[in-house]
């Protein structure tokens, strides 16, 4: 099996946490009222707040579940054990079911392997990358017990939903209602007894 292994140039911070709470504390007071979208930027600032500024990747959940073909463990469960492990851990502003962590891979994937391990997975493939991973031990010791730190805070809308169903870029037009029109004019020109264009015209084949 061939391993791939790429590296991350490093950037800035994402998000200024200054102007961020700033922000965030003008939509929050009196001064707020005024805005239409009120709920809806507190839920996208705080959410900002909250995100790990030097993380600039992050993983899915679900996406760790298919590789060990397991089920998706609780996010709060998930992030119970990053922060029992001594770790930091945030979600992303780009995915509701997200987690961006300081926590090296090997801390992840032993969370993980625990976490298949306690829900009886089976290996499907010895040689496969879910044989590998499931058959190495882990390297800390996962504790999955509720952390104080792991629930998020309530009442916050932190991804708002679509404003109205099939919300977003339409389909690129296309020839049909142009086509559609010719139809229309050939047959408006059959009912007045005219002969369409090119009608004299020999057709080679």
């Amino acid at each position: 099996k061939q391993w791939y292994q790429r590296r991350v140039r490093g950037s800035d911070p994402m998000h200024d946490k200054e102007f961020v709470q700033k922000m965030l504390a003008h939509c929050q007071s009196k001064e707020g009222v005024y805005l239409g979208t009120k709920r809806r930027m507190e839920g996208l600032l705080t959410l900002a707040a909250e995100e790990l500024p030097d993380c600039p990747l992050f993983y899915e959940l679900s996406s760790l579940s298919k590789l060990l073909h397991c089920s998706n463990p609780p996010l709060q469960s998930f992030r119970s054990a990053v922060l029992n492990a001594g770790y930091q851990v945030s979600l992303s502003h780009a995915c509701p079911k997200s987690i961006k962590t300081n926590a090296p891979a090997a801390v992840v994937l032993d969370i993980m392997r625990a976490w298949a391990r306690q829900n009886g997975v089976k290996v499907r493939e010895e040689g496969g990358v879910q044989g590998r991973i499931l058959a190495r031990e882990c390297f800390i010791q996962v504790n999955f017990s509720s952390h104080e730190g792991a629930a998020l805070s309530t009442g916050v809308v932190r991804y708002p939903p679509n404003p109205e169903p099939n919300w977003g870029p339409k389909s690129r037009a296309g020839k049909r209602p142009i086509e559609e029109g010719m139809e229309e004019s050939k047959g408006k020109q059959k009912r007045k007894g005219k002969k369409p264009p090119n009608a004299d015209l020999k057709q080679f084949s």
